[in-house]
């Protein structure tokens, strides 16, 4: 079977080892490279109470559930995976793979885990992290997106050699990276599932100053309705040709119902850092009425200076 061309080669080279093998449990006589990790020399065990997160993790949320079915699984099993570290004081390590067997091991109470200690500067332990994450967990669009700008910004790649490295296509790289220009409440919505890649792909194509209203809406009303990426290209189409070709036929344009759902979406976007949680009723005649609920006094003042009322 010819050798994975995933993510897994981005991370072999890092750890200096080669297609889809895992490093066993003898020693690894490969020579070290310039800026990339040396290799260990085996599997040792070390005390956890000697060990430390990495602070530049690039993962934020650990999935309570999937800790605690790991954590059984340990127990029951033990750790199958050494975790990897990299010594930092005389008898402390900081990790680079394997975060989440090292939060599973504590919650099940061992003393010790197996490891590979390797040497590592901070910028190949953060390029490390970075990869390991990418490929092993399943990180969302803006986590993904986070770590391709750290590895750019940190470690001096362009788009076309962080594409390389991490396995993925140059274009995939810059969607991901346009996802960090959308406004936060998409962000959000990127970071809690309930919008895909293709989503803020489509959403990033509209321009203008009116634009962040706008791709609120649009993202809000794509929940709503759990609309397809294809679809809300088609709604990002309609509006861009309704606020430029005034000659394109009506069919093209949205309709009032749409037009009111980006009205509702510039307003959240004006009381976004408050409390405020809107809904909007409307009649068959064409008329309705928005509620806004708020928390208390100080929330209520918070909202109405907003609206310029207060």
């Amino acid at each position: 079977m010819a050798p994975s061309k995933g993510l897994g080669r981005g991370l072999d080279a890092l750890l200096g080892q080669t297609g889809d093998a895992r490093p066993t449990l003898q020693a690894v006589s490969a020579p070290s490279t310039p800026g990339r990790a040396k290799p260990a020399s085996a599997v040792r065990q070390v005390p956890i109470a000697d060990i430390e997160a990495n602070p530049n993790q690039p993962r934020q949320e650990f999935d309570e559930v999937g800790l605690k079915a790991l954590a059984e699984s340990i127990e029951a099993l033990g750790i199958i995976q050494p975790i990897t570290l990299r010594r930092v004081r005389a008898s402390k390590f900081q990790i680079i793979s394997g975060e989440r067997r090292f939060r599973a091991a504590q919650m099940v109470g061992l003393d010790a885990l197996p490891a590979y200690v390797r040497e590592a500067d901070d910028q190949t332990l953060l390029e490390m992290a970075l990869v390991e994450n990418i490929q092993r967990e399943n990180l969302n669009p803006m986590e993904v997106a986070l770590s391709y700008k750290r590895l750019m910004d940190d470690c001096g790649l362009t788009q076309l050699e962080l594409g390389k490295r991490v396995g993925k296509a140059r274009s995939s790289v810059t969607n991901h990276l346009r996802a960090l220009d959308l406004p936060m409440r998409i962000q959000h919505m990127l970071r809690e599932g309930h919008l895909g890649l293709g989503h803020a792909k489509a959403l990033a194509g509209l321009s203008g100053s009116d634009a962040s209203y706008q791709q609120v809406a649009l993202a809000e009303k794509a929940v709503a309705e759990d609309t397809s990426v294809r679809e809300l290209e088609s709604w990002v189409k309609a509006l861009k040709c309704s606020g430029t070709a005034s000659t394109k036929p009506q069919k093209q344009r949205l309709t009032v119902r749409e037009d009111e759902t980006l009205a509702l979406g510039r307003l959240r976007m004006k009381l976004s850092d408050t409390h405020a949680k809107l809904a909007i009723q409307r009649t068959a005649q064409g008329g309705g009425q928005i509620t806004v609920k708020y928390q208390n006094l100080s929330d209520l003042e918070s909202i109405l200076n907003k609206l310029g009322l207060y």
